[in-house]
């Protein structure tokens, strides 16, 4: 491995234990009460290596974010239009999402806190609710131009108040109730989204 490589891993891995560290301390203490000598102790790090690889704790807590969200979309296999009945789409990006969000509940009650703490972190969850909107809003216009959706839906509003429910059901189920079955959860909300967007389940 060459010298420039080993510095490459080596700074990936500080950057990794930071990002992990972060996590452990914000779910321990909160977004508001967590400190970056905090979490740079818990990686064993001196506070200036923070700095390298963050601006401050707002932004590591961003990255925390989109990597959390991202495990859910990174599991779905990139398709052609039409590759996939959207009835089998849906279902199975429910149940990735809801076994992602039951993966990381402790830090969805974390984000929820910090929502209420940070009169910014509402701006930053918009913006990522924004993007991935915009995903499903897309899908919708395709099954719409298939004829498999009808053209009297609005896909920007349909996209919205699917989105809502399904963040709103997986928060309650996950860090209220502590339901355990994902597959049948899954399916309740797939039955949900059939119903406002007039698929027939197979």
């Amino acid at each position: 491995m060459s010298k420039r490589a080993a510095t490459t891993t080596r700074s990936s891995r500080t950057r990794g234990a930071l990002l992990r560290a972060g996590r452990r301390v914000l779910e321990r203490k909160g977004l508001h009460k967590s400190r970056i000598s905090d979490i740079t102790k818990e990686a064993n790090v001196s506070v200036g290596t923070f700095y390298i690889y963050f601006k401050n704790k707002d932004e590591l807590f961003r990255q925390l974010l989109i990597a959390v969200e991202d495990e859910v979309y990174g599991e779905l296999v990139p398709t052609k239009p039409g590759a996939i009945d959207p009835v089998e789409r849906i279902r199975e990006t429910n149940r990735l999402y809801l076994a992602a969000f039951e993966r990381n509940a402790a830090f969805w009650t974390c984000v929820e806190a910090a929502s209420l703490e940070q009169s910014d972190i509402p701006d930053l969850l918009a913006e990522r609710d924004r993007y991935y909107r915009s995903r499903t809003e897309r899908a919708i216009l395709r099954w719409q131009h298939a004829g498999q959706v009808s053209p009297e839906i609005d896909p920007a509003k349909a996209a919205f108040l699917l989105g809502a429910m399904s963040r709103r059901l997986a928060y309650l189920w996950y860090t209220h109730d502590k339901r355990e079955d994902v597959d049948r959860a899954a399916e309740d909300l797939t039955r949900l989204w059939l119903n406002y967007l007039g698929l027939v389940s197979n």
